[in-house]
């Protein structure tokens, strides 16, 4: 296969794993799972392509030296294999982290995902001044560039079902998205991590209200002695983290549907936004509203601070960046629930 050919075939897989990547941070059921299963394929198979890229490196050296522009080469070929390693060592192990002062425990998965959007620049930048010439018809229709490329393909499905064949053995089974199983049961021992750079609130219960408002009959003011008094609904659910960890816990408090219920929204009323003392937000569909619940304990004790004291939402279905903490707005609106970005940006 020409090195035209293998520099388009890496630059394809790369941008199909930054756009699954991103893509896989927004599924939270089963029934997408196949797109956890073609990126790591197509992770995979960049294992392969980067043996016939390494050669064609050495050529380019052998031919022109060591050059001011290799330096920024190099840079990226290393962000390239830190991109690679971190994925692979989370698809075996599923475990590993780094302490970054300052910041706190980060793990792999994490590490994986920040190299990679990284990475996505100066691609482009590298993508542009080294590979302007199109790809020739027969640099992926000959036969033997044909051969290989499905040669590619098939080592990268060997090696992503070898890599979740292992992953049990590593540790526990982990959940379809890849996320390991941490402190099921144990309450409010399972980890504690907000979005981005959403901080940790602490918040006096004496003077907190949770305030409903918008397309409603009638705007409340609820005390958490209020709401703890209407809240008697259980339920089980998985809380599973975009940093690589889920957990089962049951949950109790408040059905979002029953708080509904008493300030009497609109006909026009599509989407409930639910807000943090933060600012953070998520909409959600307002007939979804009996499957998700205002949460005032876990596992039979109070949520600690960490985990949202006094109320978090827990939505099934959801990943754990949907699970607002300190909820402190309700908003019932008239627009519908896919008006937000697919990710919070705050």
């Amino acid at each position: 296969m020409s090195a035209r050919a293998t520099n388009h075939a890496i630059l394809f897989l790369l941008s199909f794993e930054l756009l699954s990547g991103l893509i896989s941070f927004t599924v939270g059921r089963p029934g997408g799972e196949w797109v956890f299963w073609l990126h790591g394929i197509a992770g995979f198979s960049l294992v392969g392509l980067v043996i016939w890229k390494y050669r064609i490196v050495l050529r380019s050296f052998r031919r022109r030296g060591v050059a001011a522009e290799t330096v920024g080469s190099i840079l990226l070929a290393l962000l390239f294999v830190g991109v690679l390693t971190t994925g692979t060592l989370w698809a075996i192990i599923g475990r590993g982290s780094i302490d970054i002062p300052g910041y706190g425990n980060v793990r792999l998965l994490v590490i994986h995902t920040t190299l990679g959007l990284v990475l996505t620049i100066p691609l482009i930048v590298h993508a542009a001044m080294r590979w302007p010439r199109r790809v020739k018809p027969g640099d992926f229709t000959n036969r033997r560039a044909a051969l290989r490329l499905f040669l590619v393909g098939i080592a990268g499905v060997a090696l992503w079902q070898s890599a979740s064949a292992a992953a049990p053995v590593a540790g526990k089974r982990p959940r379809f998205t890849g996320s390991r199983e941490t402190a099921s049961g144990q309450g409010n021992a399972h980890p504690v991590t907000q979005w981005l750079f959403d901080s940790r609130q602490r918040i006096d219960a004496d003077v907190w209200r949770l305030s409903v408002h918008g397309e409603v009959a009638q705007p409340a003011q609820l005390s958490l002695d209020e709401i703890a008094a209407i809240a008697r609904h259980r339920a089980t659910a998985t809380l599973d983290c975009t940093g690589g960890w889920f957990t089962v816990q049951d949950w109790s408090g408040l059905r979002l549907s029953d708080l509904l219920e008493t300030v009497d929204p609109s006909q026009q009323a599509e989407s409930v936004v639910i807000e943090s003392a933060t600012g953070f937000n998520r909409r959600f569909a307002i007939a979804d509203a009996d499957k998700l619940l205002l949460a005032t304990h876990i596992s039979g004790e109070p949520l600690s601070t960490g985990h949202g004291y006094p109320l978090r939402l827990v939505a099934p279905g959801h990943r754990g960046y949907n699970w607002v903490k300190w909820v402190s707005r309700i908003e019932v609106s008239s627009k519908p629930p896919w008006w937000q970005s697919p990710l919070p940006l705050q």
